[in-house]
């Protein structure tokens, strides 16, 4: 596993499996995990995404079929709908 410690990541892209996070600050980055083994302690994320990928992915679908996650909001439209006159 990869070690990283006191580090601000900062509109990045971060593959959180196969890490060890302590003491690592996240600011506007998506953060994506695949259900890998990782590791975080003591860090602080501000403004960022998550990405689910593979198993990890599975796994939220599962949890938002059972009820027991919500999911995603869905995106607000842009403008008014258009019309054909």
């Amino acid at each position: 596993m990869n070690r990283i410690e006191n580090k601000t990541f900062e509109n990045q892209h971060v593959v959180l499996d196969d890490g060890v996070f302590i003491n690592c600050q996240f600011k506007n980055c998506s953060l994506e995990y695949s259900g890998g083994d990782v590791y975080v302690q003591n860090c602080q994320g501000e403004g960022c995404q998550l990405v689910w990928r593979g198993a990890a992915q599975r796994t939220v679908f599962l949890l938002q079929g059972l009820g027991l996650m919500a999911p995603p909001p869905a995106p607000e439209a842009s403008g008014a709908p258009s019309r054909v006159q």
